[in-house]
């Protein structure tokens, strides 16, 4: 995790893309009737940052991370802004929150984001401070509050069996992205027969290679417990599996008949429902990347 603004985590490549910082002081000024005006200092005024974030579907839900945002700024709610390192750097308001989307999918959803947020330090009551956020209370390292109590003794083994399982993840999405450019090509072909078998082969040693790591994937996330994001994170991704191989039997079977027919738009929809469900599965990926990046310093 790169850092965290109230319940939004922003990962290494959602990280800040420019970020400034400015802290000014107040005076007043007299004047005086022969000479330069003379100045009274009255305080440092509060400290205004200003950075621009870019969100992205592979590392969460970008819609619901921009709504808490929003939520945060309309509700004029204080939020912590603490760094992955652990680091506290304070309470502050969101005074100002513009948004361009930058990228949608097929289905009309937030892709991609880019924003730009304005924060004012919140100083609040002296007398009565705004709590540290509970991930930096005392020792405890960022986020390790996801790990339950029956497994806490065992971080290092949970954290290198999630990370083969987020690598799992990444490889197949990518794999996956890639047999559904080559299927789409060999429909662009359907009537270069030849051409469009040649794209279809090419398709089925991708989604074969995506499929074996798919179905290795359930030996990983058996031994990850009840961590934060498990759950999703085997729905989605047996959902994908499941979804995969109907699109690899159909286009396997319509391969070898050597004729294009309506098996090809068939398969394209089994490999669009397995790109959805990944899609869907982001979120889980983005809490389990979290907890890598919090727990490798440790």
């Amino acid at each position: 995790m790169f850092a965290q603004l109230g319940g939004v985590r922003l990962e290494v490549l959602n990280s800040f893309t420019s970020f400034e910082e400015s802290h000014a002081a107040n005076f007043a000024k007299h004047d005086v009737l022969k000479g330069r005006p003379r100045l009274q200092a009255m305080g440092n005024d509060l400290t205004t940052l200003r950075f621009e974030v870019r969100l992205h579907w592979r590392l969460g839900d970008v819609d619901r991370a921009y709504r808490g945002l929003v939520s945060a700024k309309e509700a004029q709610q204080a939020v912590s802004l603490v760094y992955g390192s652990g680091r506290f750097v304070g309470w502050f308001v969101i005074g100002r929150l513009t948004s361009r989307t930058t990228q949608m999918d097929g289905y009309g959803r937030t892709a991609a984001r880019e924003l730009d947020i304005e924060l004012t330090e919140f100083v609040g009551d002296p007398n009565n401070p705004l709590p540290t956020p509970a991930v930096m209370s005392g020792k405890q390292n960022p986020l390790l509050s996801m790990l339950p109590e029956s497994v806490r003794g065992q971080v290092l083994p949970i954290v290198e069996n999630v990370q083969k399982a987020v690598k799992v993840y990444r490889t197949v999405e990518k794999e996956i992205g890639q047999m559904q450019h080559l299927v789409y090509q060999a429909k662009e072909l359907r009537h270069d027969p030849a051409g469009a078998l040649h794209a279809i082969s090419d398709a089925l040693n991708i989604g074969g290679s995506a499929l074996g790591k798919l179905n290795g994937l359930p030996e990983i996330t058996d031994k990850l417990g009840d961590l934060a994001g498990v759950a999703t994170f085997v729905a989605q991704s047996a959902q994908a599996t499941s979804q995969l191989g109907n699109a690899v039997g159909l286009l396997r079977q319509g391969f070898e008949s050597n004729q294009i027919g309506s098996w090809l738009d068939s398969g394209i929809h089994s490999v669009d429902q397995a790109v959805e469900s990944l899609q869907n599965g982001a979120s889980a990926v983005q809490t389990l990347t979290a907890f890598i990046a919090t727990r490798k310093g440790s």
